[in-house]
Formats: structure tokens, C-alpha cells, sequence
């Protein structure tokens, strides 16, 4: 008995403590800064959601109170690069397009830093800064 709640309690610690990239990238984060030729622009209404493979980008309208978001799949290569693809779900992705930068369904990141609290990505030569929301 004592042997199977030993057993249970490390696999609990070793879940909750793993460090890898997926499970810190896991959860709600909030973009604070995108850096672009030395200009920095200060935003806190788009925000990028994962859980497992799954990704949500979502963009918040204040004047309206309300969210546009948007579904897709994330794929970790690495430690360090980071691939996002949207889908159209039920919505065409195409419609959703316009409220990003992005300029197609599939972006690239580099992943410059990530932490419990921080995460940095870099894209086209511009460096996204969020926080974990």
C-alpha cells in the first residue's frame, strides 16, 4: 500500500515538474510588445492559447467587450522552433487573416525564450513579447 502511494506520488512530481518546451509553451499568453526595425508597438488585445496540439489565436475588441479567435494546430520541432497552422473551423480562416500579421494559414516562430512567466518569439523579422495570461 505504502509502496503504491510512493509510486503515485513521483509520477505526480514528475509530471508537475516537467520542464520541457510543450509544457511550459502549455496555457493562455497574453502579447504585451512586438518589436519590428527598432520600433516597439505596446498591445495587450491579442493573445495565443495552446493545449497540447491545439492552438487558439485570439484577437479582443474592447470598444465591443468581444473576441474573434481563431483554432489551429501547434508542432513543436526542437526545442526551438515553433510551427502554428490555422484552420477554418467553421469559419474560413481567410476571414480571420486580416485581424493578424500574419500573411498566410501556416506561420514559423523561433522560440527565444520561454519560462513559466515569459515567452519570446521571433517571426519575419520581428520579436513578439508575451506574458503568461
Amino acid at each position: 500500500m505504502v509502496r503504491n502511494i510512493l509510486i503515485a506520488v513521483c509520477a505526480f512530481l514528475f509530471v508537475a515538474c516537467s520542464k520541457d518546451t510543450e509544457s511550459k509553451l502549455f496555457g493562455k499568453w497574453q502579447l504585451q510588445q512586438v518589436e519590428a526595425s527598432g520600433t516597439i508597438q505596446e498591445t495587450d488585445t491579442v493573445y495565443f492559447n495552446f493545449e497540447h496540439s491545439l492552438f487558439m489565436y485570439q484577437v479582443y475588441f474592447p470598444a465591443v467587450d468581444s473576441f474573434l479567435h481563431c483554432y489551429g494546430y501547434n508542432v513543436m520541432e526542437g526545442d526551438k522552433t515553433l510551427l502554428l497552422e490555422l484552420i477554418s473551423d467553421p469559419r474560413p480562416v481567410e476571414k480571420f487573416l486580416p485581424y493578424t500579421d500574419w500573411d498566410s494559414t501556416k506561420r514559423t516562430y523561433t522560440i527565444d525564450k520561454l519560462t513559466s512567466k515569459q515567452l519570446i518569439l521571433n517571426s519575419k523579422g520581428k520579436t513578439y513579447t508575451f506574458r503568461k495570461f
